[in-house]
């Protein structure tokens, strides 16, 4: 009330100073009258309930449409997961699809190039026979010409006889030669390919085989090179007398070798009896 007096309008005080005594009136009127005064307070307490109802009721209408849009929500990501399961088991059909497509076209391509090599394998095979009939065709011509001119005298038996084995040798080498040819030398899958035998290899050395250091032997190497170059001058006066006994020696170091695997032969006392001193 102090905040009301304080205000700059007069007007204000009276009003709610008039609320007040109303408000008094009233209720010193329903105390007056029980039955009002009952009839007041059921219809404040019902007002009150129907308030407190629609709020609780608006509160559970709003929980059940959010609970169905949560449904909804989670039967989407339901529908999207099966989706997405069907998205991959068509995708992996699709492409195992291609891959034996893929597969389908790279084995007609390996079956069309294998009929092309046989079908060139079986033309030029009839081919080749084509031509030795068309041979053996021309020399049985050639052949009853022959026979004709040699009846009619135009030719010596002799000749005819000489002329007629030419024939036969020619045809019978050619024949020969295509059938061990196609049989022995010629790839079965190209016709214009050969085949060679296969060489062996040559047989591994012995594990045991002693070998000397390789500083070693060029020193040796040496010494032998330093010795001939010394008794060069000298050399053409002895050697025809020692050549013998080095070609004994050596064939005897051979013989040696077979035997043991080793090689034993003193170059050194070989040279020593061209050059004696020098080694």
């Amino acid at each position: 009330m102090g905040n009301v007096g304080s205000s700059s309008n007069p007007w204000i005080p009276f009003t709610v100073m008039s609320q007040e005594l109303e408000r008094l009136e009233f209720s010193k009127n329903l105390r007056k009258n029980p039955g009002e005064y009952s009839a007041y307070v059921n219809e404040r307490i019902g007002s009150m309930t129907k308030e407190v109802y629609d709020t609780k009721q608006d509160a559970f209408k709003k929980s059940q449409i959010d609970l169905a849009r949560y449904m909804d929500m989670d039967h989407n990501a339901n529908f999207y997961r099966v989706r997405n399961k069907d998205v991959d088991r068509l995708t992996k059909s699709v492409a195992e699809n291609n891959a034996r497509i893929a597969e389908g076209i790279k084995i007609d391509k390996q079956n069309s190039k294998r009929q092309f090599e046989i079908n060139e394998w079986y033309n030029q095979n009839k081919l080749e026979t084509l031509f030795f009939l068309q041979l053996f065709f021309v020399s049985s011509l050639i052949m009853i010409i022959i026979v004709s001119v040699q009846k009619r005298a135009m030719l010596s038996p002799l000749i005819a006889s000489i002329l007629s084995v030419a024939l036969a040798v020619i045809v019978i080498g050619v024949g020969v030669y295509r059938y061990y040819y196609t049989e022995g030398a010629r790839d079965p899958r190209l016709w214009s390919r050969r085949r060679f035998g296969r060489v062996e290899p040559p047989p591994a050395p012995p594990a045991d085989c002693p070998k000397e250091p390789e500083d070693e032997d060029d020193t040796y190497m040496n010494q032998i090179a330093a010795g001939i170059g010394a008794c060069a001058s000298g050399y053409a006066s002895k050697a025809e007398t020692t050549l013998d006994e080095i070609k004994r020696d050596m064939n005897e170091e051979i013989v040696n070798i077979n035997k043991t695997g080793r090689v034993d032969f003193d170059f050194k006392g070989a040279l020593n009896k061209v050059c004696p001193g020098n080694f």
